[in-house]
């Protein structure tokens, strides 16, 4: 089937339906927000990416008055003085990933909840107290140079969060003076950008998809200043070298994983949209990524997973035998098998089965799905999807 059929533009509709209804099956009328998954209790990052899932689908009229008022009330609830956000239920004791200190997961929360109360229009939440941040007391370039960077991966996370929030107390908070460091940090990513890759050259060197998911999170805000990519033609190309046979862009033989995808059909999106180089291996490249995202969704729930299958190696007699006899060919040397483990976002309440459906991969690939549709990088007609309007994750212009 090809992307511009008006049968797969039916069911990229069907799809959104049925991925808003999995968002408002995890709404919780006692805490007034939403779960990771049914099994898991309410948490304010969960509650986010419902918010933003919903938008993204069009769907925040699904939820009633009280609804809209309880995860407002939810929402602001948890702020501090400060503007920043913690999840009552949050314990450094949960968390899944020995990278990842009390900070990151406040910085995380608190920019997911600006974002979402964004999404519903309601009144922004205190602004950060930057006079008395370190990061920006400091210097913004000196914080960027004082990160670790081996991991670029992670630690471009952090740059994402601070950039992320300046800009939202710059626009919601009429605090125009603070865009000036967000000028300064992208005068700094500027020098640390790979003319050879087009993607993150750091202190330390890291693998290509390393870098490709750093520079990812810094795209937003070149977009959102008015100021121009670097090496958009090295961007694609890399981007194209990272995808695998099976569409997606994960590692390891598993096929899927929810932020590498996204992240690299987003940068791909971005960079074909500002430049026709390789458009025919871009609009290859989306095809084959578009099939194998929908082949994520679960039917049952509607929601997507972060995986579902695994390519493992032919090890039977049979296959060994055709192989002997140079006949092997025709036959691909692995099979799919069902993917097994515990998928996260770096805490206990937000994890679940690898093939089970999440609020995170829902959103995300879902947002994946629609930037294929969105961009030129395919044949269909613009559709009416609803971009975030800050600087984060899903900010599209």
């Amino acid at each position: 089937m090809k992307l511009n059929d008006s049968k797969e533009l039916d069911s990229l509709d069907f799809i959104s339906h049925k991925v808003s209804q999995y968002f408002c099956s995890l709404w919780d009328s006692t805490i007034g927000g939403f779960r990771f998954t049914p099994a898991q209790p309410v948490t304010l990052m969960a509650t986010s990416y419902t918010i933003l899932g919903l938008e993204l689908t069009n769907s925040l009229d699904r939820l009633n008055l009280f609804q809209k008022e309880a995860v407002i009330d939810y929402l602001q609830a948890n702020v501090k003085h400060d503007g920043s956000f913690v999840d009552p239920l949050f314990n450094l004791k949960d968390s899944l990933s020995e990278y990842h200190d009390l900070g990151y997961f406040q910085e995380e929360t608190t920019t997911l909840c600006q974002q979402a109360l964004d999404a519903l229009s309601a009144a922004p939440p205190p602004p950060r107290d930057w006079e008395s941040d370190h990061r920006i007391k400091r210097g913004i370039s000196l914080y960027f140079e004082a990160l670790d960077w081996q991991d670029a991966w992670m630690d471009s996370n952090p740059v994402m969060f601070v950039l992320s929030q300046l800009c939202h107390d710059a626009e919601r908070h009429q605090k125009q003076e603070l865009l000036n460091y967000v000028d300064s940090a992208l005068d700094w990513l500027d020098n640390h950008q790979s003319p050879d890759t087009g993607l993150w050259r750091g202190p330390h060197e890291v693998s290509l998809v390393n870098a490709m998911a750093a520079t990812f999170h810094f795209t937003f805000f070149y977009r959102y200043r008015g100021r121009p990519i670097k090496y958009l033609e090295k961007i694609i190309d890399s981007c194209l070298s990272l995808q695998r046979p099976h569409g997606l862009f994960s590692e390891g033989g598993v096929v899927g994983q929810t932020c590498l995808d996204f992240d690299a059909i987003d940068l791909l999106a971005k960079a074909s949209a500002m430049s026709d180089y390789r458009e025919k291996d871009v609009k290859h490249s989306m095809t084959l990524a578009y099939k194998a995202l929908l082949r994520l969704q679960n039917n049952v729930d509607g929601g997507f997973a972060d995986s579902k299958e695994k390519l493992q190696r032919r090890q039977s007699y049979k296959y060994r035998l055709i192989k002997k006899l140079g006949a092997s060919r025709w036959i691909s040397p692995t099979i799919r098998v069902p993917v097994k483990g515990t998928y996260h976002v770096c805490w206990k309440l937000l994890s679940c089965n690898k093939s089970d459906s999440n609020a995170f991969s829902t959103w995300l690939r879902f947002m994946s799905l629609s930037l294929i549709n969105h961009k030129k990088t395919t044949e269909y007609p613009k559709k009416n999807f609803t971009f975030r309007r800050l600087p984060f994750l899903g900010f599209h212009i």
